[in-house]
């Protein structure tokens, strides 16, 4: 147990330090795009790379989070309840980077404009399989004999503590494989987009994610100082 006791403020550090960095990349995104005319190829391929490698730095991370303790990963204490209203598996819902894509204000062409939709189709398919087989260990779950043994974990009744507690690992190594299922939708989703887009389009797109995700942090600590009256808030 203490791994998964010092897994929490690890994160939370790793975490704070991930943000700064997301911020960081932002500014140089944004100053591409303010000085296209400027920029050549290599450069934006290049930043689009580093950027690229700071989400997968995050990925890993949280994959070692939920497989020492998916649960905690499900309901993470390092966000703020506004900002765990946006989770789906412990992520974005992939179908978000379609929707941020199409909200950048970019021209496409008639070919990426029907393979964004063919794409949206398909991961809201892949979301739909996902969810289902969500719905399906959420109604074992709430089954009389599920609930009876989840109750037992950690005491001996007869005999049967290690069935409860084989049980409860049984849920814990199921919703770890649903996790590890929506990440990698996201991450197929977001490569999808990426590759439909010009390298101009990737940087707008990529500017337009991380906004969101800083605005939504800022938005929920924000929400959360206000309640506990606190008016010295850092962000982000």
């Amino acid at each position: 147990m203490d791994h998964l006791t010092q897994s929490q403020p690890d994160f939370h550090t790793f975490l704070r330090n991930w943000m700064i960095g997301l911020e960081h990349y932002l500014h140089q995104l944004l100053h591409h795009l303010e000085f296209l005319d400027q920029q050549d190829e290599p450069k934006l391929k290049q930043l689009i790379h580093q950027v690229m490698t700071h989400y997968h730095e995050y990925f890993l991370a949280k994959a070692q989070v939920y497989r020492q303790n998916v649960f905690l990963a499900l309901s993470p204490p390092w966000f703020s309840s506004y900002e765990r209203t946006f989770l789906w598996l412990a992520g974005f819902r992939p179908g978000l980077a379609i929707r941020v894509v199409k909200s950048c204000g970019l021209e496409f062409t008639s070919d990426q404009a029907e393979m964004l939709d063919r794409l949206s189709v398909e991961t809201k398919d892949g979301e739909k399989m996902i969810t289902d087989r969500l719905a399906r260990l959420e109604r074992q779950v709430v089954a009389p004999p599920m609930l009876a043994l989840t109750r037992m974990v950690g005491k001996e009744v007869n005999g049967f503590v290690n069935q409860a507690d084989t049980a409860v690992d049984r849920l814990a190594e199921d919703m770890e494989v649903l996790v590890e299922c929506a990440d990698y939708l996201r991450g197929k989703t977001v490569a999808k987009v990426m590759g439909i887009l010009t390298t101009t389009q990737i940087v707008r797109f990529l500017a337009a994610m991380a906004q969101l995700q800083l605005r939504i942090r800022q938005w929920g600590q924000l929400r959360e100082a206000e309640a506990r009256g606190d008016a010295n808030l850092n962000l982000p």
